[in-house]
């Protein structure tokens, strides 16, 4: 859980005592299924006792985040328009943002969410090549020819040279996305 849901948890303070989480200090806690990143273990005790209060900061953190970049205009279950409906539906998958036309398609992607994860990382990935800035590998320096290997780190797309050098992402993303927001400023 926390390797698939860190990349995109939208929040920089501990969600129960409103305190700057401190790289090295932060407890990275799991209650039914989600991770809250908390300042310290007593902290949990808050989440244990209203989980969904807690839950309810973080998707809403999700949806304020990920919203502006949401790369869908459709509905990934029916295809139908999104706010054809109405209002489209905002739902949070872990610490990733999933759109739907209407309540009725989040049963179908509860049943099968990794079909539309898939669909929404590719569009993710489309979107964000138009305006990659970083031209060379972040881990090898090579430069990114038509076969760079696409990765993203939560909802962010890193480019690489190879398979290889993307496996570096996860040993240390920090270094990694500074490069890729260097370029990007550089741009």
């Amino acid at each position: 859980v926390v390797a698939t849901q860190l990349p995109s948890y939208p929040l920089s303070k501990c969600l129960v005592s409103g305190e700057e989480l401190v790289a090295g200090k932060v407890v990275d806690f799991v209650h039914e299924g989600r991770l809250y990143r908390l300042c310290c273990g007593d902290c949990s005790v808050e989440i244990k006792q209203d989980p969904a209060k807690f839950t309810a900061m973080i998707d809403a953190a999700v949806v304020a985040v990920q919203k502006p970049i949401y790369p869908l205009e459709i509905c990934p279950i029916s295809d139908e328009p999104l706010g054809g409906m109405g209002d489209p539906i905002e739902f949070v998958h872990g610490t990733r943002l999933v759109r739907f036309c209407c309540k009725g398609c989040i049963k179908g992607f509860q049943k099968n969410p990794a079909p539309v994860m898939e669909r929404i990382d590719t569009a993710l990935i489309e979107q964000q090549k138009k305006t990659y800035a970083l031209t060379t590998c972040p881990v090898s320096g090579e430069a990114l020819g038509d076969q760079a290997f696409d990765r993203l780190y939560g909802v962010r797309l890193v480019r690489f040279c190879c398979k290889d050098c993307a496996g570096e992402l996860d040993k240390d993303p920090t270094a990694i996305l500074a490069k890729v927001d260097a370029a990007a400023k550089v741009k």
